[in-house]
């Protein structure tokens, strides 16, 4: 039971800090004091730890030279770098997934994401946010092995993993998941038809959209980041 009471607690304070992060709300230079965060989320320094060791795994935090944690500034020539790779890639799977792809692969695909269109929460409903990142990577990883190019599918699999920290910003509002979905399913449709022409061009305009709202995201998050820290920032140690 104590078991359980923690990894909730970890969860709580995961959820939370990473929130603060993606939105900006955590200013450079503020460094992350357990102690304080304990006191915060009325928990012990474990969960706490936990949380914060999460966050750092997920690329949200960074370590200073003293080996304290802070707020890790996003990168937009790393995102900017980071989406032309990972659009030329994904023109290169659509392509091929409508040339050759495994048609039962794709299909149940479709049949999933229609299914999940359908279970959508209504507009305004608070976003699953963070949890989405997972859903979406793995529509494009299902789509990339279904398409035959094993190469391409472990490209993106690695690509995935270095960009998720930048795309988290795409999926804040339930508007956008939402959009997603739609566009997941234009792609598939056009797939499933054997248009290569127009899955690609699907593919680039979803690509290109999700990159310029992470772009604008990215940008309000860091304008946060900069303004001038509260007081309470800077304590502890």
């Amino acid at each position: 039971m104590r078991v359980t009471t923690k990894i909730s607690q970890a969860d709580r304070v995961y959820s939370e800090l990473r929130d603060r992060l993606i939105r900006g709300r955590m200013p450079v230079g503020s460094r992350i004091v357990e102690q304080q965060l304990a006191a915060e989320f009325q928990t012990s320094r474990t969960p706490v730890r936990e949380a914060l060791r999460r966050l750092e795994g997920d690329g949200h935090l960074t370590r200073d030279p003293t080996g304290g944690l802070k707020p890790r500034v996003p990168s937009v020539r790393t995102m900017r770098e980071l989406y032309d790779v990972r659009l030329a890639l994904e023109e290169l799977v659509v392509r091929r997934a409508a040339a050759s792809g495994t048609q039962g692969s794709l299909e149940a695909l479709e049949q999933e994401w229609r299914a999940l269109a359908a279970e959508i929460r209504p507009p305004g409903a608070p976003s699953e946010g963070a949890a989405f990142v997972h859903r979406d990577e793995e529509f494009h990883q299902r789509l990339a092995e279904a398409s035959g190019n094993e190469f391409a599918a472990g490209i993106l699999g690695d690509l995935g993993d270095r960009i998720r920290v930048l795309r988290v910003h795409d999926f804040t509002s339930e508007d956008r998941i939402r959009a997603t979905i739609n566009e997941h399913l234009e792609i598939l449709g056009a797939v499933l038809a054997g248009d290569a022409d127009s899955a690609a061009g699907y593919m680039r305009s979803h690509i290109q959209r999700s990159a310029q709202v992470v772009r604008e995201r990215v940008g309000e998050a860091l304008a946060r980041m900069f303004e001038e820290p509260s007081a309470s920032s800077e304590n502890g140690a």
